[in-house]
């Protein structure tokens, strides 16, 4: 008797586990630079442009691509943390889904390719997908045809998709700004002007940002 009872515990506790499935999220990231970004203040317009060599700024530039200076780690470990307590397995995968729109305005909803989704539901076995694109860089004020301030910048634009119907069911922007200090701001090898500005803004707005909206913005049922 006592081992038929255990039995049905067995049976009843293999049951729950084989109804119950922990949803699966796939996460793209796309998050490229440092770029040139040019913003007229008169107008509020800006600008991205790649770098040249010949930019005065280029080691800067190079500081912020490589080692400690590029914010690109540090960004996606701040997604992956906070994605982790949704109760979902995240699956960090590197596949490209082209998108069926480009809006011009960044509020706007964007769309992907159908197929593209269909094929990494498949692929990956997924309930859901985070697609993060962003761009970092450098910022220089234009007032007319005077220099003005200096910042780091950092833009990242999300879409998360429900697989089951392909719909972007949520699309939300992070991202900031934060001021260069001037005195030596040209100071090389290590340009501690731009790694303060960085540091400032990903520890004071774009990572606790990014925590918010993740609460705010990704609902699983």
């Amino acid at each position: 008797m006592k081992q038929k009872k255990i039995f049905l515990i067995v049976c009843i506790v293999a049951l729950f586990n084989f109804s119950y499935s922990q949803k699966k999220m796939g996460v793209i990231f796309n998050i490229n630079g440092p770029y040139r970004i040019t913003r007229q203040a008169m107008s509020n317009t800006i600008e991205k442009s790649n770098v040249d060599k010949k930019d005065m700024f280029y080691g800067a530039y190079k500081f912020l691509e490589t080692g400690k200076g590029n914010p690109t780690e540090r960004i996606i470990n701040a997604y992956l943390k906070n994605l982790d307590s949704l109760n979902v397995e995240i699956i960090q995968i590197k596949d490209t889904i082209s998108k069926a729109n480009d809006p011009i305005m960044v509020w706007t909803k964007p769309e992907y390719v159908n197929d593209d989704l269909k094929k990494i539901k498949t692929k990956y076995n997924l309930d859901y997908l985070l697609i993060v694109d962003g761009q970092f860089g450098i910022e220089f004020e234009k007032v007319g045809y005077i220099n003005g301030d200096k910042r780091t910048n950092i833009f990242l634009s999300n879409a998360f998709i429900n697989l089951e119907t392909n719909e972007v069911v949520s699309n939300f922007n992070v991202g900031n700004i934060s001021n260069v200090k001037k005195k030596n701001i040209l100071s090389p090898p290590n340009f501690p002007n731009f790694e303060e500005s960085m540091n400032n803004l990903l520890n004071d707005k774009v990572l606790p940002e990014i925590e918010r909206k993740i609460k705010r913005k990704i609902v699983i049922p």
